[in-house]
């Protein structure tokens, strides 16, 4: 018997009606039914399972898996009624106190603040949660190489840099693995010292290396920002009217009203709407004379870089680490690119991964990079905007998540060797 699943609201509570049988088979619908709950941001998930007629060990671990996602989050999914059979499993299994929502108790957690509380504030569509503004103190950045020139065919030896638990990093490079830097230089972001790096080549796997207590990743940067330390400001952002989601765009305006400084490291981890952005898909020791990523026309451009069509990867979870400045010229003069109709400049770099649930408010980033490391990283990107009516290819959205940011300090451009 499959697994049918009805959807009702009651109170500040979601409840799920499960009618058949949780097992292997059926529990991955369960999970997807939470996901998509939670992905609209409902953060009290209950489950009726008073028609269930089998629960399986398969069936036990998707329960516990759904109400790991709902904790994720900084909610919570329970099973408010069960079946004779139901509850006999769990409680031979002495699962009953932790699955199941004791008797006399609704909705556990706390109701959602709203944007009226001390500590949200509103800009324009954009709501940032509980949020908290960077110390005055700015993080040091320093600029490795030049992206012009690498676009150019112009490439030097690459910057070997090992980055601690508290480096951040993007741009143009590659993982430390012996080979020429310029050979596997592609799209590279790293985070609380977790390197992730397309190689370029179509349809690439993603490498990456997590830092453990012993274990530094070790990278070549050829063309690309790096700075030491977490950002200090942080909130949780969501949409501030009724729009299903955030323009990319909007919240980095939004971070910058709240942030002092030309220049601003912003650090986001959001539940995907849609990302445009692109990517390098040949290795840049075959560039030379008009066959280069910059040098060419829009046909030749077309060999070296994949563009999104249209937002791509939605229902997926994004880790993305840039910069934005208000700045004209200056180092970051060709590393940035001018946002259509803003009145900033910015260098994005996305890391996507399966769908997880992002904290509303109040996350830590150290252990929410190690939680999306948990998972597969499925693409490094390269954000763009294309906001042309038709032509265009859209522009990047989140539905939620968090964001980190402080002001940058004069940005130190490398002496190239």
């Amino acid at each position: 018997m499959d697994l049918h699943i009805t959807r009702s609201e009651s109170g500040d509570a979601i409840v799920l009606a499960c009618s058949g049988r949780l097992d292997a088979e059926t529990g991955d619908e369960l999970a997807r039914a939470v996901a998509e709950e939670l992905r609209r941001g409902h953060l009290t998930i209950r489950l009726d399972l008073d028609d269930t007629g089998f629960l399986s060990s398969a069936g036990i671990r998707g329960l516990f898996d759904t109400q790991r996602a709902a904790q994720a989050a900084g909610g919570s999914c329970l099973i408010r009624r069960a079946s004779a059979t139901v509850r006999r499993v769990l409680d031979l299994t002495r699962l009953t106190p932790i699955l199941v929502e004791p008797m006399g108790e609704g909705a556990p957690p706390p109701p959602r603040p709203t944007a009226t509380e001390p500590g949200d504030i509103t800009h324009g569509p954009v709501t940032l949660v509980r949020c908290v503004r960077a110390a005055a103190h700015p993080l040091p950045a320093t600029l490795c190489g030049s992206a012009d020139a690498v676009l150019r065919g112009d490439i030097g030896p690459g910057t070997p840099r090992e980055l601690s638990p508290r480096a951040f990093a993007f741009g143009l490079g590659g993982l430390a693995d012996g080979d020429t830097p310029a050979a596997r230089a592609g799209e590279l972001a790293a985070a609380c010292g977790a390197v992730f790096h397309r190689p370029p080549r179509p349809h690439a796997a993603v490498d990456y290396v997590v830092p453990t207590a012993d274990l530094r990743a070790e990278s070549h940067l050829l063309a690309a920002l790096s700075w030491e330390g977490v950002p200090s400001g942080q909130a949780g952002f969501e949409p501030a009217g009724d729009e299903p989601a955030v323009r990319f765009d909007d919240l980095v305006e939004a971070v910058m009203a709240e942030t002092t400084g030309e220049t601003v490291a912003i650090v986001v981890a959001g539940e995907i709407q849609g990302l445009v952005a692109a990517e390098l898909i040949r290795p840049l020791t075959e560039a030379g004379g008009s066959d280069t990523p910059r040098a060419g026309g829009r046909d030749t451009a077309a060999t070296w870089l994949s563009f999104s069509r249209e937002p791509v990867f939605a229902r997926h979870t994004a880790l993305i680490v840039g910069v934005a400045t208000r700045a004209a010229g200056g180092p970051l003069g060709d590393f940035v690119r001018r946002v259509p109709g803003r009145s900033f400049a910015s260098h994005f770099h996305a890391v996507v991964f399966p769908f997880r649930p992002v904290r509303r408010g109040g996350a830590d980033l150290a252990a929410t990079v190690t939680d999306l490391a948990a998972s597969r990283p499925l693409a490094v990107l390269h954000l763009i905007a294309d906001p042309r009516p038709v032509l265009g290819s859209g522009v990047s959205e989140l539905v939620r998540g968090a964001v980190w940011f402080a002001p940058v300090a004069g940005v130190v451009p490398e002496a190239r060797a």
